[in-house]
């Protein structure tokens, strides 16, 4: 059903699928498409699951244009359980619009140079629209044409979405673990995580002073004092996926200092406090 109220019935052959973007331009969808219910396909003659264009009332035929081309299809007969053989176009019946509406596949021929088609995926990271002159002469933008009479200028909109471009990042990089962020677009250059802090004061006040270093370089980091498990807290600073996670811990301090972990390469080594403080004033 389009948005304003036709009953669209769409035929493409059996080893294609509609595409409903083309579907919706071939009909003039202003108001776009929704599958129709049951009780409407049966107002308008059909049987749902066995639908056929044969006897179809008060509809928009739509034929991918490959149907007439292909002689002695089968379609459902509208009664369940019954199909029609060797249907054609237009003996059976008469499309009221012909147009391309299934969707490319891989292998399918180009059709400028025809050439096999190549699907792979993509993300929209911008838009550009055309606004017309409707905010214009709104607003009283016009200019003088070469003849010198005045026109209103047509606007159009560019825009650069930050939220698509993030999305961009996190799937070029990431792995089964999380997001691993570059360091030039990371929300914060590390991830400080604070294990065992009840058993140990200590690793409360080493954490809180590289905390401390780190904010009076003006290098704000992520600082993990919750009161969970060490699993916990170690799982959501590999999904969070900053560049660098700072551990903290009896263990590491008994063996010298912090563990720095490097998010993308999975390299781990205990370095002193003077250097993770040299590090983070960096």
């Amino acid at each position: 059903m389009t948005g304003d109220g036709r009953f669209v019935v769409a035929i493409v052959r059996g080893d294609f699928e509609v595409e409903e973007t083309k579907l919706g331009n071939a009909v003039k969808a202003t108001g776009g498409l929704r599958p129709a219910h049951v009780e409407e396909i049966k107002a308008h003659g059909m049987e749902a699951g066995y639908g056929s264009p044969i006897g179809v009332l008060d509809a928009v035929v739509v034929v991918d244009e490959l149907v007439p081309r292909s002689p002695n299809l089968v379609a459902g007969a509208n009664r369940v359980g019954w199909h029609v053989r060797n249907v054609n176009v237009p003996r059976d019946y008469v499309p009221d619009i012909v147009a391309d509406i299934t969707s490319a596949r891989e292998g399918d021929p180009c059709p400028s140079c025809g050439s096999p088609v190549k699907l792979r995926n993509g993300i929209e990271v911008g838009n550009i629209f055309k606004l017309g002159t409707g905010f214009s002469e709104t607003i009283g933008a016009y200019f003088l044409d070469e003849g010198g009479e005045r026109r209103p200028v047509v606007m159009g909109s560019y825009g650069i979405g930050l939220g698509r471009n993030v999305a961009c990042i996190v799937e070029a990089h990431h792995d089964e673990k999380g997001i691993v962020w570059p360091r030039e677009v990371a929300p914060y250059p590390a991830h400080l995580v604070a294990l065992g802090a009840n058993k140990d004061p200590a690793v409360t006040e080493t954490a809180e002073r590289l905390e401390r270093v780190a904010a009076e370089a003006g290098n704000e980091i992520l600082y993990d004092d919750r009161d969970e498990s060490p699993g916990v807290k170690l799982t959501d600073a590999e999904l969070l996926g900053m560049p660098t996670i700072l551990t903290v811990s009896p263990r590491s301090l008994a063996a010298g200092g912090v563990e720095v972990t490097d998010r993308a390469t999975g390299e781990r080594s205990i370095r002193s406090i003077d250097e993770v403080e040299a590090l983070l004033r960096g």
